[in-house]
């Protein structure tokens, strides 16, 4: 089950611009479940109506992770990171360039992520928060 939500503030430097809630279970870089995690932070951002923006970013990720499912199922931070951030064109819009499309993330200036396990009242799942930086 995926379900989003969206805050929009006013654009203006250095203020918090959505709060996104995806849903579904975090996939790290090159997994099995990387294609299914990007789909879900896709559908999020674009269930919330949210809109790329030409700005300066900051996020702020805090991954939310089940039990895992074998005993080599682990989730390094920095893995978790790229699929996220490859998947949320719908905030940074695309790179301006001829090869392959791919999302404007080079526009993100500040990273502040962190993983737990989720609690009984939880889904697995991440919180995004994303800032307008200049």
């Amino acid at each position: 089950m995926i379900n989003a939500w969206c805050v929009y503030s006013a654009l203006v430097p250095n203020r918090h611009l959505w709060t996104l809630d995806v849903r579904g279970r975090p996939a790290t870089f090159a997994t099995a479940g990387e294609a299914s995690w990007k789909d879900a932070v896709r559908l999020a951002i674009e269930e919330a109506g949210c809109e790329p923006l030409d700005a300066r970013f900051s996020v702020r990720m805090v991954f939310r992770l089940g039990v895992s499912r074998h005993a080599g199922e682990v989730w390094d931070l920095d893995n978790l990171i790229k699929p996220t951030l490859d998947a949320m064109e719908g905030i940074f819009g695309r790179r301006q360039w001829r090869g392959r499309p791919q999302p404007a993330d080079d526009r993100v200036d500040q990273i502040k992520a962190e993983k737990r396990p989720t609690t009984t009242s939880e889904v697995p799942g991440a919180t995004i928060d994303v800032w307008a930086i200049e």
